[in-house]
């Protein structure tokens, strides 16, 4: 693994010293003794971190080489030139033949979220605020390559890293104490003595290592590193009133490690015909864990109030199944991993208990719905569909013009309410859009078909917001019109769920929180051109090329009292230079503008009636072909489609394998989808064909 300059190692040495980190001193070891790789010893996050920092492109989703070759294959196991993702032909693509998968082994960088988690911090902290941001080129966040500690994402993770032991120093009385120290009788010896005895300091520092930072087997010799460090620190107390700040150093010292920062993939005993080990007890203990929550097998057991006892897990932390299928090696067994998934990947549950580490009130968590979905699988329909960042878009303005409720005082102000969440209770339609698919992902059954066609929305509640009986009625009286709902919606969760009429709505596609994320300002915007877009290459799992550089791509100020299909049409259906890529996309977008671009049904559009109709063409599948009245009748089309949702397939291996699929990876996506389509469209067991596979439980080492 590519190792840092010595000038990154220059910069980062004296911070290692100014935090107490033995100068080369390991704080961590591999995760399996079996482990063949030098850079699974744990060297310090200084010394021994994979990274480049190389800051360039990594594997993207586009590519104008008619042959697909990119160019750059990124982190695919294919040797370099051979084409990866969207360039691949999907057709080819789903055949299992003689190519053995050949995923590369790697040192995964924990992202913000993952980090934020594995520290066990949640609130009072800005712990969240991590730099541990995925690269931008990344198509999902759980792509490892090229993610590296640079010196400039260093310098800032050094001003966050003094705080990961917060959890662990705060009193027993505190929101988000750690039960995993707290409610540990051995561990109160070191919370509490003011000399604690050897014995005590090493079953604190294991149980740190172990519980709180590494989340697997600690080696002696990385607990003796950690342990020497540890007898410094005490050593330098005043008395037992610095023990949390001692705490919080040795934390810190165990985080600027690589065997904390870092999750090991590297495989382990001896390799196969085709050169690949395979992943260890614990490396695939925790390949799955993060995967379907990310977080690691063992996070830390957080109390978010102390009274009511709300937390997960038990003292040695939550998902404790994984922890035991990783220690008696069970986790190598396929049943084993099926069951894990059936257990974790989501369900129902009242009290919602998959919400605890959100940062949130707790009056939140009763109105969402009643299902849920794993954090990893949330992650995955978020970051595929791209509606979780709708707060982030610039403003909407005029947000229910041409719909049936314009006007500017509350049905204005409840929209904006629904995309910030700031006044009221009621969740924001990110969370309402979570809490749609969860039900679909809960009943486990045609996912995709029911993911484009389900009417069964999750709606806000308007009950006691209207005038008259809440200060803050005019951002919360109208809440439910985005989705066309008139009337009073009480605060229940079965008033909340509303079958919406056939001509209206149909599946995530027309959902407010998916259009309002993929599109701009104003209502007659190009936002057909983005929503397009977003199908062909997501939907269709095809390229888009980039535009040129010569290009303006800007619609006439002049046309700005037209309507989006008339400026599209006459600016640039019309002009051949331009058709040439947007009949990519354009058919794809006209559909949707039944709606507007804050995602309210349209009544009328300019003067005209609002016009879905489109022509499909240029589809990768003869069942795509053909004319759509609207956005509605083409999700229906998707839903059927064979093609779609083999796209929907790769779209999951991308996410949860954390890289772009191969030609090597064929015979792992034809037993994806073998798995689905053998269950009626099981969600689970298509992951689980995924976990199952040596495109996940194999790596080539370099």
């Amino acid at each position: 693994m590519p190792r840092l300059s010595p000038l990154q190692r220059s910069l980062l040495l004296p911070v290692l010293v100014a935090l107490g980190c033995p100068q080369g001193g390991d704080v961590a070891t591999d995760a399996d003794p079996g482990a063949t790789a030098d850079a699974s010893t744990g060297a310090t996050a200084g010394t021994g971190a994979p990274t480049t920092g190389d800051t360039g492109p990594g594997p993207t989703s586009s590519g104008t080489d008619p042959t697909g070759d990119t160019g750059d294959t990124g982190d695919t196991g294919e040797p370099p030139g051979e084409p990866s993702g969207n360039a691949l032909d999907q057709n080819l693509l789903f055949t299992c033949d003689d190519r053995p998968a050949l995923p590369p082994a790697d040192l995964r960088l924990l992202d913000r979220q993952e980090w934020t988690r594995s520290v066990g911090s949640w609130t009072g902290t800005n712990l969240a605020n991590n730099p541990l941001y995925p690269r931008a080129s990344h198509r999902y966040s759980t792509y490892s390559d090229g993610e590296a500690l640079d010196p400039s994402v260093l310098s800032l993770y050094l001003d966050v890293v003094g705080g990961a032991g917060t959890a662990w120093a705060i009193g027993k009385w505190d929101a988000g104490r750690v039960r995993t120290v707290i409610e540990d009788p051995e561990c109160q010896c070191f919370l509490n003595d003011a000399a604690p005895s050897p014995e005590c300091v090493d079953y604190f520092v294991r149980r740190y290592l172990e519980y709180g930072a590494v989340y697997r087997p600690a080696g002696d010799e990385q607990a003796a590193a950690l342990r020497e460090f540890a007898d410094t620190v005490l050593a330098g107390e005043a008395d037992v009133a610095q023990r949390p700040a001692t705490i919080k150093r040795i934390a810190a010292a165990a985080w600027m490690t690589t065997a904390a920062l870092y999750r090991p993939e590297l495989g382990a005993g001896e390799p196969d015909e085709h050169g690949r080990l395979r992943l260890g007890d614990w490396e695939l203990a925790q390949a799955i864990a993060y995967a379907l929550t990310r977080a690691p097998a063992g996070t830390p057991s957080v109390n978010r109030y102390y009274e009511a006892g709300y937390t997960k897990g038990d003292v040695d932390g939550d998902l404790g199944d994984f922890l035991d299928a990783a220690a008696d090696g069970t986790i190598q067994d396929p049943e084993v991993v099926a069951a894990l998934v059936r257990a974790h990947f989501g369900g129902l549950d009242e009290e919602r208990r998959d919400l605890l580490f959100e940062d949130r009130d707790a009056r939140w968590w009763e109105n969402q719905g009643e299902y849920w979905m794993a954090t990893g699988v949330r992650a995955f329909f978020r970051e595929w569909l791209d509606y979780a960042g709708l707060a982030d878009k610039p403003p909407k303005v005029e947000t229910a013009k041409t719909s049936a409720w314009w006007e500017v005082g509350t049905t204005e102000l409840s929209y904006q309410n629904t995309v910030s969440g700031i006044y009221g209770t009621e969740n924001t339609l990110v969370t309402q859009l979570d809490d749609m698919i969860a039900r679909i992902v809960a009943a486990d059954q045609d996912v995709f078909a029911q993911l484009l066609t389900s009417r069964l929305f999750y709606t806000p509640a308007n009950a006691g917001y209207q005038e008259g009986e809440s200060s803050i009625s005019n951002s919360t009286a109208d809440s439910p019109r985005v989705y066309g709902v008139a009337g009073i919606t009480a605060q229940t969760r079965e008033a909340r769920w509303k079958q919406l009429p056939e001509n209206e709505r149909a599946g995530v596609l027309t959902h407010p929180a998916w259009l309002g994320a993929h599109s701009l300002s104003f209502e007659n915007d190009p936002n057909l051109v983005h929503r397009g877009k977003w199908i062909r290459e997501e939907l269709l799992c095809q390229n888009i090329p980039d535009l040129p550089l010569n290009v303006d791509a800007m619609l006439s100020e002049a046309s700005r009292e037209q309507s989006a299909r008339q400026r599209i049409s006459e600016q640039i259906d019309a002009d051949p230079y331009c058709a040439g890529c947007h009949q990519m996309m354009n058919p794809l977008g006209y559909p949707f503008e039944i709606y507007n671009h804050a995602g309210f049904l349209r009544i009328e559009d300019h003067g005209a009636a609002p016009n879905g109709t489109s022509v499909l063409a240029n589809m990768p599948a003869p069942e795509l072909d053909g004319p759509v009245t609207s956005a509605i009748d083409m999700s229906v089309r998707f839903a059927g489609s064979k093609y779609a949702k083999r796209c929907f397939v790769r779209q999951a291996f991308r996410f949860f394998a954390g890289r772009e699929e191969t030609m090597h990876d064929g015979c792992t996506l034809v037993a994806m989808e073998t798995a689905y389509d053998d269950s009626d469209g099981s969600f689970a067991e298509l992951l689980i064909a995924l976990f199952n596979s040596d495109s996940f439980q194999t790596r080539v080492p370099e």
